[in-house]
């Protein structure tokens, strides 16, 4: 018994040809001759019958059609030639029963011949396994299944069929190739290959002009086509036709290698263990396992990027679902971590490995990147291969390891958001809810001793922020400790200096996992990740990175971008305006402070600080001018103008009070931080600023308590800035006299001192003395005399309470 698949469908028995009767039938008979002697589970004959929509009854249609094919192909034919193997069924063939298998034979022989210098050989070998064609593989077989089955096999034609034309064109073939070469040119015209055989078959013909008109042609329809220019291969010959370079004209010598043992075929399992404990992402590994349509003009191999933060899981849950989906590929399943203590992984070192996995070894694994990376297309090619490649630091890294059959699969993981990969699928993965957590904890920890202590188990998660990683290490530290309780080690995790140095066991850390990606970096974002770190702020805009770096907004937008594309840095997007804002993850955030400790000199902080210090007080006094008509205050107010250009500065401000709004928890915390790191200029501009800001963002019958943020750092002398003794007592006094008498016409009689001031109202005081006495709209004064006392009650060391320290005092 005898099949034919490289061309229409065909059996035949003892010379006579076997009629398969029946669509059905011969679309099952095809997938299970495209992967003879393996099972074909019941469901991928379901797909391959009905598509996407098969009926209730299908799996039961299958058997039919099976014992349909059984009594159709002749019993003599070969005892067992279709057996039921759950999950589904396996068609057996001998050697020589299948005409792929013998095209499979004479191309490995083609091959030995010309390692072995025996390229008469070689071509004959090739000439036979190609003579074995008889038109597209599997023609007239309507299936999206088959059609994605076939598509490696007309593509493993065409590269024998270059290799076979090579060798013609090096053996100095009296007339070469050429007519054959241009007919493949013209069907395949984006192939760079057959170019280049067919330009060098035209040169020594003596046909140079043709030769160049090819190449017109070939850099014409790539820069149309795909927007590219002619690969080196093709500019080499190019030019080399050009100046007459002699050694095209006779073909080379033999090289002198030494002969190539071909290995049988492995089949490789190479994936790590399955997690235990996997717990959390259910969905997520039902996307990655559910079946992918390839249908397409390209028929690509199917890829799937799976990024998210570093800790959050990404390993976990592809070693998971690869696993899950080791069934569906039967000749094998590939692995490789592309990140190593040392940085990213050479491909060519993966390819190396991979090949030797997939069975070859010695010389017949090539040294270079491109030619690894063709033997290792063509081992794969009609095969069903599962290909995980983990933690992938750039497009580049993976590219050469693809496959180059749909029939094949990919799952790559990355910290990074991967947008470069031809057709693929991105899953963004996040952390944990807080039940997965907590169910994380518990099928580590146990969970008696989870359920004993909630409230710490909660607090553990959060200093933990949900990241799998964080959570793994804290549980382990916990099982191989039973006397700790969880509020033991949520109280060593309270000290954020030490935090990164408690989650870390053994030779896995939280630190240990951002550590890469920073190194990764470019040098201008490590360092404007270290000089965010800076920034005491719960988030921040853009155009902080240009006075953190000394540049201007655009060359500081990159490097900002590539921490967001990185996970180091989390974006929110406003709805309403569409503005991005950035903050740090806090476990990241406490690395990036290690790192400017570390990298960063104490002046060259000092400067970053001061310059973005300038220019947000440049623009809380633009705001300020903008809004209420006047100058902007501040020593460097004016000369900041310079830093942004007008037409940034008109887009970040075109609603003042929105963008106020926007930064005015930052711009609360940069006050504080001016007056601790020295610049009380800066922290006495931006508190005057703030206060008129303030007022004019709240309602005209709003209390004091409306502007609670402001109050608070501003009733501080030290948060606000000012000096000491008589200058700090007048500042203090003129800016709270001015924030508590602003827009507050009718105050509120809940308007307690103490929910304003805190501990600095002296004891006695009443709630209704703020109101005394202002009960009339614009009673200013009513509103100084009041607050006088509690002025007087925010004594500080330093701060006499009488004197000429008294703005509020005079302004009575």
């Amino acid at each position: 018994m005898e099949f034919r698949i490289l061309g229409p469908l065909e059996s035949v028995h003892d010379g006579t040809p076997v009629d398969i009767k029946g669509t059905r039938q011969r679309t099952v008979l095809a997938l299970l001759l495209l992967e003879a002697n393996h099972i074909v589970p019941t469901d991928r004959l379901v797909d391959g019958v009905w598509d996407k929509a098969p009926p209730t009854t299908s799996r039961g249609q299958i058997q039919i059609c099976i014992s349909s094919l059984r009594r159709q192909l002749p019993a003599a034919a070969l005892p067992g030639l279709i057996t039921t193997r759950s999950p589904g069924y396996r068609l057996r063939v001998a050697d020589g029963q299948l005409d792929l298998h013998a095209f499979e034979s004479g191309v490995a022989a083609g091959r030995r011949a010309a390692a072995e210098r025996q390229p008469d050989r070689a071509v004959r070998e090739f000439r036979a396994a190609l003579d074995l064609w008889h038109g597209p593989a599997l023609a007239g077989i309507d299936s999206r299944l088959v059609r994605h089955g076939v598509a490696h096999l007309d593509e493993r034609r065409l590269v024998v069929h270059e290799e076979c034309l090579e060798l013609e064109l090096a053996t100095g073939a009296p007339h070469g190739p050429a007519g054959e070469l241009a007919g493949l040119v013209a069907a395949h015209p984006l192939r760079e290959r057959l170019r280049v055989l067919l330009m060098t078959a035209l040169y020594r013909a003596g046909r140079q002009a043709e030769a160049l008109e090819e190449y017109r042609r070939a850099r014409e329809i790539l820069i149309e086509e795909l927007g590219i220019e002619p690969g080196e291969d093709l500019r080499r010959l190019h030019r080399a036709i050009l100046s007459g370079d002699p050694d095209l004209v006779r073909p080379p010598a033999p090289a002198m290698t030494e002969p190539v043992v071909i290995a049988p075929t492995r089949v490789p399992r190479l994936l790590p263990a399955d997690f235990a404990d996997f717990t959390g992402r259910v969905g997520l590994a039902r996307e990655l396992t559910r079946p992918r349509d390839t249908a397409g003009p390209g028929t690509a191999v199917p890829i799937t990027v799976v990024t998210g933060r570093c800790g959050v899981g990404k390993t976990t849950l592809a070693v998971h679902a690869a696993h899950r989906l080791a069934p569906d590929f039967p000749d094998g399943q590939l692995f490789a971590h592309l990140t190593s203590a040392g940085g990213p992984v050479d491909p060519r070192d993966v390819l190396g490995r991979f090949l030797r996995a997939l069975g070859l070894s010695g010389a017949a694994i090539p040294d270079g990147l491109e030619e690894r990376a063709e033997t290792y297309r063509d081992l794969l090619a009609g095969r069903r291969v599962l290909v995980v490649l983990d933690d992938a630091s750039a497009e580049s890294q993976v590219l050469p390891l693809l496959p180059g059959t749909p029939q094949c699969r990919v799952l790559v993981t990355s910290r990074r958001r991967f947008t470069g990969l031809p057709a693929a699928d991105r899953l963004e993965v996040p952390a944990f809810d807080p039940d997965g957590s907590v169910d994380l904890l518990a099928r580590i920890v146990g969970r008696h001793r989870i359920a004993a202590e909630p409230d710490a188990v909660a607090a553990l998660c959060a200093a933990c922020e949900h990241l799998p990683l964080a959570l793994r290490i804290v549980a382990t530290r916990l099982a191989a400790r039973p006397h700790w309780t969880v509020s033991d080690l949520v109280a060593r995790l309270g000290n954020g200096s030490r935090r990164l140095d408690e989650l870390c066991y053994g030779e896995v850390s939280v630190r240990g996992s951002i550590a890469p990606t920073y190194e990764g970096l470019t040098p201008d974002a490590r360092r404007l990740f270290r000089l965010l770190a800076l920034l005491q702020a719960p988030g921040f805009a853009s155009w902080v990175g240009a006075p953190l770096l000394g540049t201007d907004p655009l060359r500081a937008q990159d490097p900002l971008e590539e921490l967001a594309e990185c996970y180091l840095l989390d974006v929110e997007v406003n709805a309403a305006t569409g503005a991005a804002r950035y903050r740090f993850p806090e476990l990241v955030y406490t690395f990036a402070r290690e790192r400017l400790a570390a990298d960063e000199p104490a002046g060259v902080r000092r400067a970053a600080l001061e310059r973005t210090l300038g220019v947000l007080l440049f623009l809380l006094g633009e705001a300020r001018r903008r809004q209420r008509g006047m100058r902007a205050s501040g020593p460097h107010a004016g000369g900041r103008q310079r830093v942004f250009s007008a037409e940034l500065v008109e887009r970040l401000l075109v609603d003042p009070l929105a963008w106020y709004a926007q930064e005015r928890p930052w711009i609360l915390a940069a006050i504080r931080q001016a007056a601790a790191a020295g610049f009380p200029e800066h922290a006495r501009g931006l508190a005057m600023s703030t206060v008129t800001l303030s007022e004019a963002r709240t309602s005209p019958d709003a209390g004091p308590e409306e502007h609670g943020g402001e109050i608070r750092t501003l009733l501080d002398p030290a948060d606000a800035g000012y000096g000491r003794g008589e200058e700090r007592q007048a500042g203090v006094s003129a800016v709270t006299a001015r924030a508590l008498a602003a827009n507050t016409a009718r105050p509120r009689a809940d308007s307690a001192p103490s929910s304003l001031f805190g501990e600095r109202v002296e004891p006695g005081l009443e709630t209704g003395a703020f109101g005394s006495g202002a009960g009339s709209v614009g009673d200013v004064g009513a509103w100084v005399r009041a607050v006088i006392p509690h002025v007087r009650a925010l004594r500080v060391e330093g701060c006499p309470s009488g004197g000429s320290g008294g703005a509020a005092v005079r302004a009575e």
